[in-house]
């Protein structure tokens, strides 16, 4: 059975708890990337889920403005963060002077479990 684009998305959140909390700057840096990940690729199944069609890029902030326009709920951490968490998808890759700041990326991850949570109990799977 093929997997589903939101357990590729739960996937890419376990894959960044695992790399969070390294010492090694740019390790963490794939931490921030992998939670980019995440974000994008629940937006994009929950957008296909409700709309049938599948939207392109990663701009986190026009996916969102596509989702709210669905109806989907967006949680209020992603939604406010969603220009420093769209930014993560090239910086951490091309930037390696780049600062994220930790705390930010385990805040990240943790609306975003919340949200992976949230939908699963409304039998989002």
């Amino acid at each position: 059975m093929q997997p589903t684009l939101l357990a590729i998305a739960k996937a890419d959140l376990i894959t960044a708890e695992r790399l969070v909390d390294s010492d090694n700057k740019y390790i963490k840096h794939q931490a921030a990337y992998m939670t980019q990940q995440s974000i994008e690729k629940t937006l994009k199944y929950l957008i296909d889920l409700k709309t049938g069609s599948q939207p392109w890029g990663h701009d986190l902030e026009k996916l969102i403005r596509l989702a709210k326009s669905s109806g989907i709920l967006i949680p209020e951490t992603i939604d406010k963060h969603k220009t420093l968490y769209s930014s993560w998808e090239a910086v951490t890759r091309y930037y390696p002077q780049a600062i994220i700041r930790r705390d930010m990326i385990q805040k990240a991850i943790t609306a975003t479990k919340d949200w992976h949570y949230r939908l699963k109990n409304e039998g989002i799977k």
